[in-house]
């Protein structure tokens, strides 16, 4: 996925949201988080490109590993609960919790995520894309998948046009 990831963010914490009593300062955090969480798994770009010298796909490294992501969620979890977090710092942690899971789902769809991880090194896939043009971003761009990532665009768009009319 190229351009869905922060969009598709939008719309899951837009969905949370709707209907929630919280503040409008709450809100704006809350969405800031939400999408912060939705991209945050391809900060390990910064390390595949910056120190890796690129020699494994940066869908292998623990940020994509989804499985990785459930000891720092219980951990997050058993700690609310001791400080007897309220109801809006949990839906903060659900926003987050399904932001990143949003990611994995949506890099699935070309990229290859392996889900069992540590248990297996086997990538799930919907579909593969060929190299078949130069530059390589065009084999992405001209793939089936990217209407899906339009899709998605065109989606947030609507509901953040809706959103601002409503505050009208």
């Amino acid at each position: 996925m190229f351009i869905a990831h922060l969009p598709a963010g939008y719309l899951v914490t837009d969905a949370l949201l709707r209907g929630r009593r919280v503040s409008e300062a709450a809100r704006r955090r809350l969405l800031a988080a939400g999408l912060l969480a939705s991209v945050a798994p391809d900060f390990d770009l910064l390390y595949f490109y910056l120190l890796s010298d690129r020699q494994r796909v940066h869908h292998e490294y623990l940020p994509h590993l989804p499985l990785a992501w459930v000891p720092v969620f219980a951990a997050a979890a058993v700690v609310l609960a001791a400080i007897r977090a309220g109801h809006t710092t949990w839906l903060g942690l659900a926003i987050i919790a399904l932001n990143l899971l949003g990611h994995l789902v949506l890099d699935t769809t070309a990229g290859g995520i392996q889900w069992l991880w540590p248990f297996s090194r086997a990538e799930f896939v919907v579909a593969h894309v060929e190299a078949r043009y130069h530059p390589w971003f065009l084999n992405f761009v001209l793939h089936w998948t990217f209407a899906l990532e339009l899709l998605i665009v065109a989606l947030a768009a609507w509901r953040v046009a809706i959103g601002r009319r409503a505050a009208r």
